[in-house]
């Protein structure tokens, strides 16, 4: 069974995913101006089937280069916030209070996928893993 913070990063990290695709419809019309419909719309789908599939891994499969390719994509963006900040380009408005509020909501869990139950979760579903021997049953590995 997932530890609640396990459980909690998820659900705080689908809510980041969600206000992302709420800034991508807000944004939509300057994405394609800047590049066009094909590759406003391709950057937004990778993105957000990116950070789905690395969450689903993560969070579900207990997977430590899924949590770590996480880590990277969530540092990223907090890399990317800091540079518009320390710019003074940052989206004044709803804009601007969405895409800080994605970040917290992107940081949040990563902490949690650091606490100690969850570093237990994720450690015995390694050790389960590195057990599974295939299909090979207990009769069969005595014989």
């Amino acid at each position: 069974m997932r530890p609640k913070s396990v459980v909690l990063a998820e659900r705080l990290y689908l809510a980041s995913i969600a206000i992302l695709v709420l800034i991508s419809v807000l944004t939509w019309d300057a994405a394609v101006a800047q590049g066009g419909v094909i590759l406003a719309g391709g950057v937004t789908a990778f993105g957000i089937g990116l950070s789905l599939l690395l969450l689903i891994l993560t969070t579900r499969k207990a997977s430590r280069i899924a949590l770590w390719l996480l880590i990277a994509l969530t540092a990223l963006g907090a890399l990317g916030v800091a540079v518009q900040v320390s710019n003074g380009i940052l989206a004044t408005g709803l804009n601007g209070v969405l895409t800080i509020v994605q970040l917290v909501l992107t940081l949040i869990p990563i902490v949690l996928l650091f606490r100690p139950r969850a570093r237990a979760w994720f450690a015995d579903m390694a050790y389960r893993d590195d057990d599974y021997e295939g299909d090979v049953d207990d009769a069969e590995r005595e014989a």
